[in-house]
């Protein structure tokens, strides 16, 4: 749902960028890992998002929406680039989409294009969870003019990390872990932090920051 509402505004900014508007609204682009729809505003019994379930109320959700293909590096390639699996060459998490495409214009680079300011705070390309947390991951340095990687005390616990499927790496099993200490403590704790940080930092300039956060994958 996050990703899909952040879209629809993006749509409508992009059209006003290619028309020619002098208005610059700041943007803030938030993508959970395989969140699904694991949140109230989509009727979950259990799960509790007052804050995006308000965000929700006030915009568009979507109630039918599809990826354009189940795994992280292609999607996240083609959303960020609008571009198809097919026309990227995207089809693993092995592959950097500007190997077939070297010049794509990531949506990032367009609205840097317009004026706007592009930074990045934890996962938006495709990273190797949790192992690559505090990483660039399998980043894209030419969209986004400053990155920040924060990295919690959740890498640090990863050995407490519960794994049902011990044959498999927890990256891609059924595995959970009840973390201790604070939301702080954490890195996507941390992450909100740090995006809100940059807001404040970029406040007088029109800003597109995109963060990226880590759960609920493993």
């Amino acid at each position: 749902m996050m990703k899909n509402l952040t879209f629809t505004i993006l749509a409508l900014l992009l059209t006003s960028i290619l028309g020619g508007k002098t208005e610059k609204p700041n943007v803030l682009f938030i993508a959970a890992d395989d969140l699904s729809c694991a949140l109230g505003c989509y009727g979950d019994p259990l799960a509790q998002t007052p804050h995006l379930d308000r965000l929700a109320a006030s915009g568009v959700c979507f109630l039918k929406a599809y990826n354009q293909l189940p795994l992280c590096n292609p999607t996240r390639a083609s959303v960020m680039t609008g571009l198809r699996p097919d026309t990227i060459k995207v089809y693993d998490l092995d592959r950097h989409f500007r190997d077939e495409v070297p010049d794509a214009v990531t949506l990032s680079q367009t609205f840097m294009k317009g004026g706007w300011w592009a930074g990045r705070v934890g996962k938006i390309y495709h990273y190797n969870v949790p192992a690559s947390i505090g990483t660039d991951g399998f980043d894209d340095p030419p969209s986004w003019q400053k990155t920040v990687n924060p990295k919690g005390r959740d890498k640090t616990d990863e050995p407490l990390i519960f794994n049902a499927e011990p044959h498999r790496k927890i990256s891609g099993a059924l595995s959970w872990l009840a973390a201790d200490g604070t939301d702080e403590e954490q890195t996507d704790g941390m992450i909100a932090t740090e995006a809100i940080n940059l807001m404040e930092e970029k406040k007088d300039e029109p800003f597109f920051i995109a963060a990226g956060f880590f759960r609920p994958h493993t």
